[in-house]
Formats: structure tokens, C-alpha cells, sequence
């Protein structure tokens, strides 16, 4: 199924030296569907997904009426021709809106989960009303909502890990719910592996810089600090394999790509 999505030019971009994979390669998680490849957490996307992916990755938030959309931004304007919050937007206009030029429509959650085969895990990321970078959002939003989210992921059997950004959300969830949770980490490992642990978290999920980047205080130690946590960490979001093989030589439990082949060596020509 085509995108009409450019892959990154850094895609073509690998290393002659790639670091040898541990003897257990992580997890492939497939970041919305592979978004590099299909059109972002649609029905498509995550059904053709998880011919390659061990887990799929969603995002979802409410719509104006209550409904979980899966959907990645707060706003519709960046991959459908509509503009608005999904949060102010009707149900009705919300699941009949293109993405892209796919011929795909966003779709309600109970859809998207019903695509994917029983035996592929679930990772449900939880977006707010509100721009995740917004300062000072978090304290007004209203998780309300999380219910129903989690009311519909519990009528389905597969592996399943919810997790978020928010630490608000997580509070909220860890109140509701027994589900396995991990906590998104964009900035700040210390605060990351803090936050995990209280809430009794399983995973931590960190931007792959926060392991690459010389200059990030956290550092590659970050993974051994979430193992004996208990915590298992897996990271997003990769585009290249030798970044996905520093990794997993890094002893990572999970790539989340956007890509289906970023752990499969190329063959030299």
C-alpha cells in the first residue's frame, strides 16, 4: 500500500561497520503502522504492519463526542486537508477524514485494534486534548476520557502496553487500571527512570538520542539503570540500521521505526 510519503534521504545512508547485534535482537515495534512506509495509524497501516512488526504502535486521543481516535497530532492540519483540534472536531467528520491522500480514513480505536492479529502487541500511546509541547497544558487537561480508551482495549486479547507522555495520564491509568504501562521519556532519563518507577511502570520508552548523543548526560548507562529497575526499555524512533544496531547492541529491548527492515541487514552488493 502506497504513502505517497518520501523516505528520509538518511535512509540510504549505512555504515560499513555496523556494531555486531547482541544474540537476542530487540523487539520490533512498528511506530504508527511504520509511518515511513503507509499512512500513519490508519486500518491499512497497522494490518499490513503486522506482517513484519512483533508490536504495533498507536497514538490516541478523543474526539469532540467522547470517541478514541487513533491519531498521532492534536491538530488535523498536518496529514488531512481539515484543519482544527480532533478534540473540538465531531466524531462524524473526525472518522471520515482522509489521511493524506491514502484513500484511508482516521479510524476509532476498536477498528484499528480489530486489524491486528491476536499474537501482535499493542502499545497504545495516550495523547492529551492539547499540544504535548504546550508549557503548562498538562495541568488542564481532563482524563476523563482514558476510560473509554481503556474500556475498548480491554475487550481485545492482545499484548497490550500503554504509555504516555503525560505523567498525569499515567496517574490516571495506574488508578483504573492494572494494564502495563511505560513512560515516554523525550528530555530527561533521570526524570524518565523516576517517573517509571512510581507508577510501577514496565517499560520506559527514550528518544534514541537520549542513548546516541555523546553529549546527553544519561548516556548509553540508561539501559542498564532501567534493567535493574526492572524496567524494559524500548526506544523510538530510529531511521537508520546502523543507529538501530547501535541500540540493540546497546542491549535495548525494543525498536520502535518507522521503518519494517531497520533491523535486517542489507546484503552487500
Amino acid at each position: 500500500m502506497a504513502s505517497g510519503q518520501e523516505v528520509d534521504p538518511m535512509w540510504a545512508v549505512e555504515s560499513t561497520a555496523l556494531p555486531s547485534p547482541p544474540e537476542n535482537s530487540p523487539s520490533l515495534i512498528a511506530h504508527r503502522g511504520f509511518a515511513g512506509q503507509y499512512p500513519e495509524n490508519t486500518v491499512g497501516a497497522v494490518r499490513t504492519a503486522a506482517n513484519d512488526a512483533d508490536w504495533i504502535e498507536i497514538d490516541c486521543r478523543p474526539t469532540a463526542d467522547g470517541d478514541i481516535a487513533v491519531f498521532h497530532d492534536h491538530r488535523l492540519d498536518r496529514v488531512t486537508d481539515r484543519t482544527g483540534l480532533v478534540a473540538e472536531t465531531p466524531s462524524e467528520v473526525v472518522f471520515r477524514t482522509e489521511v493524506g491522500k491514502s484513500g484511508c480514513t482516521i479510524p476509532r480505536l476498536d477498528r484499528v485494534l480489530d486489524a491486528v492479529p491476536e499474537d501482535v502487541g499493542i502499545v497504545l500511546d495516550i495523547k492529551g486534548r492539547f499540544d504535548v509541547a504546550s508549557s503548562g497544558v498538562e495541568n488542564d487537561e481532563n482524563w476523563d476520557w482514558l476510560s473509554v480508551a481503556l474500556e475498548t482495549l480491554s475487550g481485545f486479547s492482545h499484548p497490550t502496553l500503554v504509555s504516555t507522555f503525560w505523567e498525569h495520564a499515567l496517574a490516571t491509568i495506574t488508578a483504573a487500571s492494572d494494564v502495563p504501562t511505560a513512560f515516554v521519556v523525550g528530555e530527561d532519563g533521570d526524570r524518565g527512570l523516576a517517573v517509571a518507577n512510581r507508577y510501577d511502570c514496565v517499560a520506559i520508552h527514550p528518544a534514541a538520542r537520549l542513548l546516541t548523543d555523546p553529549t546527553q548526560k544519561s548516556g548509553t548507562d540508561l539501559v542498564s539503570r532501567a534493567h535493574d529497575a526492572g524496567l524494559s526499555v524500548n526506544v523510538w524512533s530510529p531511521v537508520t540500521r546502523y543507529e538501530a544496531g547501535v541500540l540493540a547492541a546497546a542491549g535495548v529491548d525494543g525498536i520502535i521505526s518507522d521503518y519494517s527492515d531497520v533491523l535486517t541487514p542489507r546484503a552487500l552488493p
